[in-house]
């Protein structure tokens, strides 16, 4: 008995000598997102685990290929403790590794800029930019202290004079402001 699986072909879906499936394949690897299937590394944060796949991880980003391919003690590992890096903040960046995509909208200002920081971290440029652009649209008398900080520490220009405008902008609301207070030397002397 021949078994045979039936085509569906119909005209709402042509092809044309290309075939696309670009988004089933991003909904595949996404859903490995913090799946335990084909796991074969464990990143350890602040005590929560997280298990990964070295090879998405490695495709993602070239820090990551490094540790995982380089010859580095971590490359042996199924185990690899991440020092520098928050749970908040790199679940959040794992999920763009995986996904591609993130919402900022339903995060908090300081998880954002935890990311932030690891996307500076690990070479993912274009997240840097995305974010930087994020918090140039939600940037107000709150806040600009703390994301002038974080603009200085990762030198992200765009940012830095963002920043720079609108302190010169609303200068008597932010010296008024307690975040002043808490701004680092180097945001000061800038």
């Amino acid at each position: 008995m021949s078994s045979y699986h039936e085509l569906n072909i119909s005209n709402e879906h042509p092809v044309h000598g290309d075939i696309n499936h670009i988004s089933t394949l991003s909904e595949d690897i996404g859903a490995l997102y913090l799946s335990d299937d084909y796991s074969d590394v464990t990143l350890i944060v602040c005590g929560q685990r997280f298990n990964s796949h070295k090879m998405i991880l490695a495709a993602r980003s070239q820090y990551f290929r490094a540790l995982l391919f380089g010859g580095l003690k971590e490359s042996t590992q199924q185990e690899i403790e991440l020092k520098d890096a928050n749970s908040n903040g790199f679940k959040g960046l794992l999920e763009y590794i995986y996904t591609g995509r993130m919402s900022l909208t339903d995060r908090r200002e300081e998880v954002i800029l935890d990311i932030l920081g690891l996307a500076h971290l690990y070479g993912f440029s274009e997240l840097e930019t995305s974010i930087s652009a994020y918090l140039k649209e939600i940037l107000n008398i709150k806040n600009v202290c703390l994301i002038f900080d974080a603009a200085l520490l990762y030198q992200l220009e765009f940012l830095i004079r963002v920043c720079h405008e609108y302190m010169d902008e609303h200068a008597c609301e932010v010296i008024q402001h307690e975040s002043f207070l808490q701004l680092s030397i180097d945001a000061l002397n800038k």
